[in-house]
């Protein structure tokens, strides 16, 4: 500041004041009006001059002043900003450097997140691993004891069957033994009764004989006696007879009752056997649950997992699954926003729709107004036109009936003229034509001027038609142009409508794909365990596929990697790799597993065959009376329904046949359907045919 006043040198806007210029002037002023006689007119100019250049003076320094108070002031505001901008540099260094800091933390942070992640991952692959051993181990010991089990209800249910047959043969028999104990139970009492009935007459004739002591057997009495008692004999030797049978019977009976007693047993253990098949499938039922379970479980680590990976290239590695609940939270809630702005945009779409069709329906109005409104002109037209005819027909008419009045006038006058006159006969005779005249010579202008006038009404009117074409040809123009106008707009309307109609569709097409991904999100995350297992198998064999494949992969790998750090470190080692055992061991448990599923598929082979063998075998047996049992030294060996215990050997290879049957014409049957005939058919029917008739008269005779 001290310089500035230096500077100045004293001569500051603030010292010299407008009001001593002007008493400056004032003093010069008088001094040359004191000095006008005095000083000449040059000088005068002079000094003028003088004063004109200290005045600018005075103006320059005090502008110089004033710019540089100015720039002073824009110097010290441009030092604050600099000083305001260093701290702000300062500021944001400090906040890179903190950043920087941060930075490499997070990145060491990330380092350490992905070693750890790397770490748990080789840990579950090692975990899966192990499972998915103890599973398949699981998986195989279940199998065995599935095949065993279902060996073992196979075997029950074969002997059920056989037990069951039995006890139906048994049942049979014990009813054809209960119906032959009652008839022979009656006879007994029958026989029982007739032989009480001849124990009294024996007492009788003994009582006779006592009384009658001097008897006279006749010959004929004597043959009576001795045949009754032979009968009785007989009748009692029957009785001993029934007896026997009876207690054979009898023993048969308890040896049914203790064979059903067996079968009620054997029926008491399919029972069982079956309570534990159903909790042997219970369990099964649970363990496959479990697995369902832990596939579930595999398919959200998977998908976790993916998400992850698709995550590492967003930098958002360390994301938690809260954040991904909280932004599918977040996205709902958008959603719910675009629902509801959609909506409103619906109603309003709806509304612009209704405000479309009043405005078509007023358009439409208008339009009919308009037509009634030209034609109510065009009528006006009319009437007026035939108005303005009528009021000049009646114009003229009523100049004829003036005309025809002042006629009538005159000719009234003319006649009391002649009246008073009287003249003479000739005159009165010479009158009357005049007056006709006169009236010829109204009624033809009459008439005259009533053609003129039809001919300029028609003149008119043609004039008037004339002009109403060209009106109507004007009007028919405009009223084109009003129609392309409207057509125009009409036609924008349609496109509008049309155009409205396809976003309603699309709107309303998007509307249905949301509501879709909405209820198959939800569907998605209600998903249920018995909806998983529609989708997955217990064994995926894709699943499975990819598992073997990924570790075949791996253990390659890692024999690779492991061989070639060998063969860099020591040629000479004549070692392998634990890699290479593991990969061998591996692939021989995958050989081992293909081994396991085909037998297993061969074991169901032979249990389906068998089982169908049986079926062919029961079906031959109960259609032709014949069982088959195919030895291994290729031959069959053939037993009878009707005698289970007698069968027949058919030898193949040698062509031989061997029997325990005794026929009594088995060497003509072979001769005749054999030799002869060749029908092995035949000959076994015939067989059959004696072998029903042999058992058919046994079962009568017992």
């Amino acid at each position: 500041m001290d310089d500035e006043s230096e500077i100045s040198g004293g001569s500051s806007p603030f010292l010299d004041s407008p009001d001593t210029i002007q008493v400056q002037g004032k003093q010069s002023s008088s001094l040359l009006e004191k000095k006008d006689d005095i000083v000449p007119t040059v000088a005068r100019e002079k000094v003028r001059e003088l004063l004109n250049l200290e005045y600018k003076l005075s103006t320059l320094q005090n502008t110089y002043e004033l710019e540089k108070l100015q720039a002073q002031r824009q110097f010290n505001d441009l030092e604050k900003k600099h000083r305001d901008t260093l701290e702000q540099l300062e500021g944001a260094m400090d906040n890179s450097r903190f950043l920087h800091d941060e930075n490499e933390h997070v990145v060491n942070e990330l380092d350490r997140l992905k070693s750890e992640l790397q770490n748990t991952d080789n840990n579950k692959d090692s975990q899966m691993h192990d499972l998915e051993l103890k599973l398949h181990e699981r998986d195989k010991t279940i199998d065995d004891l599935k095949f065993k089990h279902e060996s073992d209800i196979s075997k029950f249910n074969y002997e059920l069957e056989s037990l069951r047959d039995e006890k139906g043969n048994v049942d049979e028999l014990v009813q054809k033994y209960n119906a032959e104990i009652i008839r022979q139970a009656a006879d007994i009492k029958k026989l029982s009764k007739e032989l009480n009935s001849k124990e009294d007459e024996i007492l009788e004739l003994k009582n006779s004989n006592i009384l009658n002591s001097h008897p006279n057997y006749n010959t004929e009495e004597f043959r009576d006696l001795s045949t009754m008692n032979k009968l009785f004999k007989e009748q009692a030797q029957y009785c001993k007879e029934l007896e026997e049978i009876n207690l054979k019977q009898a023993n048969e009976l308890k040896k049914y009752r203790n064979s059903e007693d067996s079968s009620s047993f054997w029926k008491n253990e399919s029972e069982k056997l079956e309570l534990k098949v159903q909790q042997f499938e219970y369990l099964e039922k649970k363990y496959e649950d479990g697995q369902v379970e832990l596939l579930e479980l595999k398919s959200k680590l998977t998908q976790y997992n993916m998400f992850t990976e698709e995550l590492k290239g967003r930098d958002m590695f360390n994301i938690q699954p809260e954040e991904v609940i909280n932004e599918l939270d977040l996205l709902k809630k958008e959603n719910l926003v675009v629902i509801d702005e959609n909506s409103k945009l619906n109603i309003n779409m709806s509304n612009v729709k209704i405000l479309n069709e009043e405005l078509a329906l007023e358009r439409t109005q208008l339009l009919n107004l308009n037509k009634d409104y030209e034609n109510s002109i065009i009528n006006l037209k009319r009437l007026n036109y035939e108005l303005e005819q009528q009021k000049f027909l009646s114009f003229e008419e009523c100049k004829l009936l003036r005309q025809q009045l002042q006629d009538l006038d005159n000719f009234t006058n003319n006649s009391m003229k002649g009246i008073e006159t009287e003249k003479d006969n000739v005159d009165e005779k010479i009158a009357p034509p005049k007056i006709d005249n006169d009236s010829n010579n109204l009624i033809e202008n009459y008439k005259n001027r009533t053609d003129e006038l039809t001919g300029e009404l028609k003149k008119l009117n043609q004039q008037m038609l004339a002009s109403q074409e060209a009106e109507a040809q004007n009007f028919k123009k405009r009223k084109l142009k009003d129609t392309n106008g409207m057509t125009y707009y009409s036609q924008r309307i349609n496109e509008l409508q049309l155009e409205n109609g396809k976003l309603t569709r699309d709107l309303q097409k998007y509307h249905n794909l949301n509501s879709l991904l909405e209820t198959k999100l939800m569907k998605l995350i209600n998903l249920k365990e018995k909806k998983i297992r529609i989708l997955e198998l217990r064994e995926n064999p894709l699943m499975k596929d990819q598992f073997v494949k990924r570790k075949q992969l791996e253990l390659l790998l890692q024999e690779n990697k492991d061989l070639l750090a060998q063969l860099q470190s020591d040629i000479n080692v004549k070692t392998i790799p634990v890699s290479v055992y593991e990969s061998l061991n591996f692939d021989i448990k995958q050989q081992e597993q293909e081994i396991f599923k085909a037998n297993k598929k061969f074991t169901r082979l032979k249990e389906v065959y068998n089982k169908k063998s049986l079926e062919f075998i029961e079906v031959v047996n109960s259609i032709l009376g014949f069982k088959l049992e195919f030895r291994p030294d290729n031959k069959v060996k053939i037993y009878s329904c009707y005698m289970p215990k007698k069968y027949l050997v058919v030898d193949l290879k040698r062509n031989t046949l061997e029997s325990n049957l005794a026929v009594d014409n088995w060497d003509e049957l072979l001769e005749i359907w054999i030799e002869k005939r060749g029908q092995i058919p035949c000959f076994l029917a015939t067989i059959t045919l004696q072998l029903w008739n042999a058992s058919h008269t046994i079962s009568s005779n017992t």
